[in-house]
């Protein structure tokens, strides 16, 4: 059977990118993390490694047998890029480069990137729109990005935004994070003045895995059918698992006086999705149903 290579596999995305591809290639996990940590490393064999070390990722077994490389790892604390961007700048460009002298030419690179490239003023976005990274975090993933299309290797971008969904002990999680205080009763204070078209996990999965099968170059985006505010987002959520929407507050992202900029009036129009590959793009409150399931399942 032939294999794949998940970068960052015990992630969010990656786990789910694990789920999804188990069912038809060998998949090759690699993370930071100690082995044999999650359940879904019964699906893969798992390696441990930093891949901001091009040594160790030397030591990886990337061959011409791979369907293609997958790098779901990133630095994704965009506050804390601010102040640690020696490592923000490691993980979301350098270790593009590392990936790069190790994966076989014929191999696709697919990389995960991010609404905040733009500069959130305009949105929703299209693939051809130009770039504005605004603070580290967006200007270390779009590094990443340039580093990868100027290369020559076969590249697939994708490009989600907010992304939420199921998996185990996860760092953060909005959607566990809001569902765990509600039910407790807890009031919490969301944003309401940024906009975007959250995107689920594992339907990301699947977009994934069509795109390399239908050997789909270039840059992608991917999210729900509607672009909404978080607070309104939080709304949607509390809706669907029947919890109080009232202890939800609406706020300014002014209130917060986070350290980075955040993209204000964002979004990604997935119309190239649709018109070229047929995949069908769902309204956010299908994929919030789609996610209760999962998360209750059994």
């Amino acid at each position: 059977m032939s294999k794949i290579i998940i970068l960052g596999a015990h992630g969010l995305l990656g786990q789910n990118l694990v789920k999804q591809f188990a069912k038809t290639l060998d998949v090759h996990g690699i993370g930071i993390e100690p082995a044999e940590q999650f359940a879904i490393d019964t699906l893969m064999q798992y390696s441990r490694c930093d891949i901001t070390d091009a040594s160790q990722l030397s030591d990886i077994g990337m061959d011409s047998d791979c369907v293609a490389a997958i790098n779901a790892a990133a630095y994704t604390n965009v506050d804390g890029a601010e102040s640690d961007s020696e490592r923000a700048y490691l993980l979301n460009r350098d270790a593009v480069q590392n990936i790069l002298e190790v994966i076989p030419d014929d191999v696709p690179l697919v990389h995960i990137s991010t609404d905040y490239i733009f500069d959130g003023s305009a949105g929703p976005y299209r693939e051809t729109d130009p770039v504005a990274p605004q603070g580290v975090y967006a200007q270390s993933k779009w590094d990443g990005e340039k580093l990868l299309l100027d290369s020559g290797q076969p590249a697939i971008i994708v490009r989600p935004n907010v992304l939420y969904g199921n998996g185990e002990k996860l760092t953060s999680s909005f959607v566990a994070w809001l569902v765990g205080e509600l039910r407790q009763g807890h009031s919490v204070n969301i944003v309401d003045d940024q906009f975007n078209n959250p995107t689920y996990a594992k339907r990301l999965a699947e977009v994934v895995d069509l795109l390399i099968g239908e050997h789909a170059l270039g840059a992608w985006h991917f999210g729900s059918r509607e672009v909404v505010s978080r607070y309104t987002f939080a709304l949607k959520i509390a809706d669907v698992f029947e919890l109080d929407a009232g202890l939800i507050n609406p706020i300014s992202t002014a209130e917060l006086g986070q350290k980075a900029l955040r993209p204000m009036k964002s979004g990604l129009i997935c119309d190239k999705l649709v018109e070229k590959l047929k995949y069908p793009i769902l309204p956010l409150r299908t994929e919030l149903e789609l996610l209760r399931e999962e998360m209750y399942a059994g």
